[in-house]
């Protein structure tokens, strides 16, 4: 029971990972809570789905999420330059109705029922490891999740790009001075943050199905990540949706008629004790 709890809770977290970290990045850059996040990851589902159908799980994998960073280029260009210097409530209600339109025609075009994906033969089996029989799809979808992280990680850390991302998240106005190019690392981190979630997107599909409620779903939870994890705390995001993840799958387990409050009382629990959330602050790790 608590290797199957911890491997559940590492799968739903591995998915959450991928959305709240591009969600974070964006904050930290922009200052921007990017509410149509939740429709790029059913936009990812849904291209991986259609996909899928014509060239197999792979090249959704591979394709969806190309598409989608160009998608989030044409973002940046078309709403959050145009809206620079605007209150934050109104770029929240921009990218919300944004969210919104894009949601409705998905539904529009692949209509109301849910989709199911299967996983590619190679994933399809499982696997026996620590006395538990696992879906080895599963387990490479813990993979996915922990090795993004783990390259997000890495790129901000050491790479030079990656310093810059953290020097304007923590200080703009000081980042220009010194010459950084925040447009730029502005449109690649949009490009980033859309790309993970298609990536997120076409994993989802022989996980979670691909349904019309997956947007809302998700943006919900994202959500509370990001601000239990610190809004703009790429390492805070990582570690509240490990917590997330445990919090959700054992309240399915151990309490499920209250499962559905666990991740609210999670961020009460949270914000009593670290108001600034866990990763106390913008800096993105």
């Amino acid at each position: 029971m608590i290797a199957l709890l911890i491997a559940n809770s590492l799968t739903l977290a591995s998915l959450l990972i991928m959305l709240s970290s591009g969600l974070a990045l964006i904050y930290g850059l922009r200052d921007v809570i990017n509410f149509g996040h939740g429709a790029l990851y059913m936009l990812g589902a849904y291209l991986g789905y259609s996909i899928a159908l014509i060239g197999g799980f792979w090249t959704a994998l591979v394709v969806s999420p190309l598409l989608l960073a160009l998608l989030g280029i044409a973002f940046e260009y078309l709403v959050l330059r145009p809206l620079r210097g605007r209150s934050h409530i109104e770029v929240a209600l921009v990218t919300l109705g944004l969210g919104i339109i894009l949601g409705q025609a998905l539904i529009f075009v692949y209509g109301g029922e849910a989709r199911g994906v299967d996983a590619p033969p190679a994933l399809a089996g499982s696997v026996r490891m620590f006395g538990l029989s696992y879906p080895l799809y599963r387990i490479f979808l813990i993979a996915m999740g922990l090795g993004s992280c783990t390259a997000l990680a890495l790129w901000l850390r050491f790479s030079t790009s990656g310093l810059y991302v953290r020097a304007v998240s923590q200080d703009p106005s000081v980042a220009r001075m010194m010459g950084v190019n925040a447009d730029r690392l502005s449109l690649l981190v949009t490009s980033l943050s859309a790309a993970f979630a298609g990536v997120a997107g076409v994993l989802a599909g022989p996980y979670l199905s691909v349904d019309p409620g997956m947007d809302v779903t998700m943006i919900v939870n994202c959500l509370i990540i990001v601000v239990i994890g610190g809004t703009g705390s790429i390492a805070g995001a990582i570690i509240a949706a490990l917590l997330f993840g445990f919090v959700q799958v054992a309240g399915s387990v151990f309490l499920p008629d209250l499962a559905a409050l666990a991740p609210y009382v999670l961020l009460f629990v949270v914000l009593l004790i670290a108001p600034r959330g866990i990763g106390r602050g913008r800096a993105p790790a």
